[in-house]
């Protein structure tokens, strides 16, 4: 039996072998093992996923919260303490318990704030690999500075300006303009300058931009009536005071003299207009007196240079001091020729002469070519003069004569006396025609750092102040910002001109009353309004800041205005006093707010 039953254990423990042997090598069940740990692993790494969206999202907000809240306290015009407006900023968002510090610098003329918040996020799933929560801190700096500024304003002084009290609301708006701009350069209460200051340029415009007779000289300008690189007859100044001047002219074209005209009894004092002992000053307004006042016998006058005429001029006799009296021919040469000047064929006073002068001194204007307006620099030009003469009905009332605005009317340049640039404003009057592209070409080359040799020219003529004979300043130039505000009740229009720039009746009769052979279009009111426009895309290009008004016009000129403004809530379209309410903000406006972390 002993046996029997140890046979029996030793089968039963070779069974069990067998049985563990076979469960070893048994695949049965193992991917179910396998599926649990890679559920873990996704679980874990799923949950990272969930609980770092969450976290990015509410730390987002938070910033968002905390940059608000600074940027509302950095704000210079902001009443309320910084730290106040950064405590109410953040508990009306809920967040107020997280705010661990804000900080404040400021001065007059720059504030900057600064604010933490610390904050944890309660992770979902991430616990699971041992993280229970993770920390938020969230820093937001705002600085707002009053930058080195560049204002070139861009005033409407047509004739229609004289309109339903706009002229006067024009005055009133740029003046509030001027000061609430100009405020922020020494504050009132302590004295301190700012370091960075804010200058305007105004830039009047009419039918043309007068630059002054300063810049009008620096561009090469030739006054019209004068000699010019076009003209021949060019003669030195005579060394003393003239006496009497002798013209003479061929009427048969055989190249000799046989008619003459002489201007008798020059003053010993200067003249306004030219100078008169240079002759090629003024021959051409000689030449061009000499052709009305006796048209049967000079007929188609030539004058140097010009053919085709019946008649031609020959040269000039000049007498005065002791010099001996001499003859300079056609090109302005002294030549052999005749020098009688005690019998001529006709005598003309010079009080009589230069009484109907059309006068060049008034305004400084210098014609445009088209690629001018092309670029954002002071133009280039050809140097001649734009006439004096009015195109539309003249309202003496309210308008001084000229398409060009007088000098007195000329831009300001890098201004920052407010009394000065009131008084400008107080005093101005309004000119004829509507000529927008000039202004706006103007203003964008007030504000082009290549225009700073002029700038410095001006300011050694006492017309630019110390502080600025330095601007424009460079395009990217660091705190600094430049801005053009426009105003305009009208649409850009054609340019015209007199035909013959010297004809005594542009002194005083509208050219859209004489016939028509009288005037001409330099270029038409479509070609005007694109040049307008391109300057508008130039400006921007650069980085100007574009603000244009349109007080009370068409919906076409609106229109025109709108498109060159830096942006829809550039462009403002108002009616009467509409507009100064305007002014002010705009120029409230003119600041840099920005984050700084």
């Amino acid at each position: 039996m002993m046996a029997q039953a140890m046979c029996s254990e030793q089968k039963s423990g070779q069974d069990m072998r067998r049985t563990l042997r076979a469960f070893r090598r048994s695949e049965d069940g193992s991917m179910v093992f396998l599926s649990v740990f890679i559920f873990l692993i996704i679980l874990l790494v799923g949950g990272i996923g969930v609980d770092m969206m969450s976290y990015h999202r509410d730390r987002a907000h938070l910033q968002m919260s905390l940059d608000n809240a600074v940027l509302a306290a950095a704000d210079l015009s902001q009443p309320l303490d910084a730290e106040s407006v950064v405590d109410d900023y953040l508990n009306s968002a809920g967040l107020g318990e997280y705010l661990t510090g804000t900080y404040v610098q400021e001065d007059p003329f720059e504030k900057t704030v600064s604010a933490t918040i610390e904050s944890n996020y309660v992770t979902q799933l991430m616990h699971l690999n041992g993280i229970n929560s993770l920390d938020i801190n969230v820093v937001s700096a705002a600085m707002e500075r009053t930058p080195s500024t560049e204002i070139s304003v861009v005033l409407d002084i047509s004739g229609s300006m004289g309109v339903n009290n706009r002229l006067s609301l024009m005055q009133l708006a740029s003046k509030r303009f001027i000061s609430k701009s100009l405020e922020r350069n020494v504050d009132p209460e302590t004295g301190l300058v700012n370091d960075y200051h804010t200058s305007i340029n105004v830039v009047p415009f009419a039918g043309q931009t007068n630059p002054g007779s300063t810049m009008f000289e620096e561009l090469g300008g030739e006054r019209f009536g004068t000699t010019t690189s076009e003209n021949y007859f060019e003669v030195n100044e005579w060394g003393q005071d003239i006496s009497n001047v002798v013209f003479w002219f061929d009427l048969d074209n055989d190249g000799f003299e046989d008619y003459s005209v002489k201007i008798d009894n020059f003053p010993d004092n200067d003249v306004d207009l030219f100078n008169k002992d240079d002759l090629d000053t003024y021959y051409l307004y000689a030449l061009d007196y000499f052709a009305e006042l006796f048209p049967d016998v000079l007929g188609d006058l030539s004058a140097p240079g010009e053919t085709g005429g019946t008649s031609y001029f020959l040269g000039a006799t000049i007498k005065g001091g002791i010099q001996p009296t001499t003859f300079f021919n056609e090109y302005g040469d002294p030549v052999d020729g005749p020098t009688e000047f005690r019998k001529t064929d006709e005598v003309v006073e010079f009080v009589d002469f230069y009484a109907q002068i059309v006068p060049n001194n008034e305004s400084s204007c210098i014609e445009f070519q088209y690629n001018d307006f092309l670029t954002t620099g002071m133009p280039v030009g050809n140097g001649e003069q734009t006439p004096h003469f009015v195109n539309w009905d003249f309202d003496e009332v309210s308008q001084n004569w000229g398409w060009c605005p007088d000098d007195d009317m000329a831009i300001q340049y890098a201004q920052d006396d407010e009394t000065k640039l009131h008084s400008f404003i107080d005093n101005i009057r309004l000119f004829d025609g509507t000529g927008t592209n000039y202004g706006m070409k103007y203003a964008l080359a007030t504000l082009d750092p290549a225009s700073q040799p002029y700038f410095e020219y001006m300011n050694l003529k006492g017309e630019v102040p110390d502080a600025y004979k330095n601007r424009p300043l460079g395009w990217d130039a660091d705190d600094s910002s430049k801005f053009i505000v426009l105003l305009t009740d009208g649409r850009t229009g054609a340019q015209v001109r007199p035909a013959d720039e010297l004809d005594t009746e542009n002194n005083d009769t509208e050219l859209d009353v004489r016939p028509a052979e009288d005037s001409v279009v330099e270029s038409d009111q479509l070609e005007n309004i694109e040049l307008f426009l391109y300057q508008c895309e130039l400006a921007k290009s650069q980085g100007v800041v574009v603000y244009t008004v349109a007080l009370e016009t068409s919906d076409v000129a609106a229109e025109e205005i709108r498109t060159c403004a830096s942006s829809e809530s550039h462009f403002f379209e108002v009616t009467g006093e509409e507009l100064v309410d305007t002014f002010v903000s705009i120029a409230s406006s003119i600041q840099r707010l920005r984050l700084i972390q």
